[in-house]
């Protein structure tokens, strides 16, 4: 079975097993808001995560023009797969993130291999080389799975912006990708 992608009259198909799992839905295109921007990026800097200043899918690493970046886009599909997993154990936590982004990754592959120009985001600190290079080049820009915070995104009200429930769970979690086209 293949998810079907009409992307402004270009038929595109993407495999379903490139989906690894994760539901597709078209969303509205995020909306860029300065406040929200602020507020993510005050919690990027509180480095939490321990990816700020460390990662090129993080603040300040990937800092942009977001108004100019998002203009470059007409489309926005949401990826989600819901997990059963311990939600305070961290390490389970963490290795399920790096297969949303592994899963972003091989989507933005395939669909560029059409030549498409798209790029998804996900949580946290891009996990693409193990270690990141930065504040070295990113040796694999094309690879780069940026964190959706680091665009400045609400994602409890952008989902609710899309008739979805976001929910915290004691015995599992819902992880999202955003995918830009």
């Amino acid at each position: 079975m293949k998810l079907l992608i009409d992307m402004n009259g270009l038929t595109d198909f993407v495999d379903e097993r490139t989906l690894n799992g994760f539901s597709c839905d078209e969303w509205s295109m995020p909306k860029h808001d300065i406040r929200v921007l602020e507020r993510c990026r005050g919690l990027c800097r509180e480095n939490k995560c321990g990816h700020y200043g460390t990662n090129w899918g993080c603040p300040p690493g990937f800092d942009l023009d977001l108004e100019a970046f998002l203009e470059k886009y007409s489309r926005a599909f949401m990826l989600k797969r819901r997990f059963t997993v311990d939600v305070t154990d961290a390490d389970s936590v963490r290795s399920i993130a790096r297969e949303v982004q592994e899963t972003i990754r091989n989507v933005m592959t395939e669909i560029r291999s059409k030549g498409v120009e798209c790029q998804g985001f996900a949580d946290g600190g891009c996990t693409y080389c193990g270690e990141c290079s930065y504040p070295e080049p990113c040796r694999f820009p094309s690879a780069l799975v940026p964190s959706i915070s680091s665009i400045g995104l609400d994602m409890e009200g952008y989902a609710k912006d899309n008739g979805e429930e976001f929910a915290f769970e004691k015995d599992a979690v819902t992880m999202y990708g955003l995918l830009l086209l």
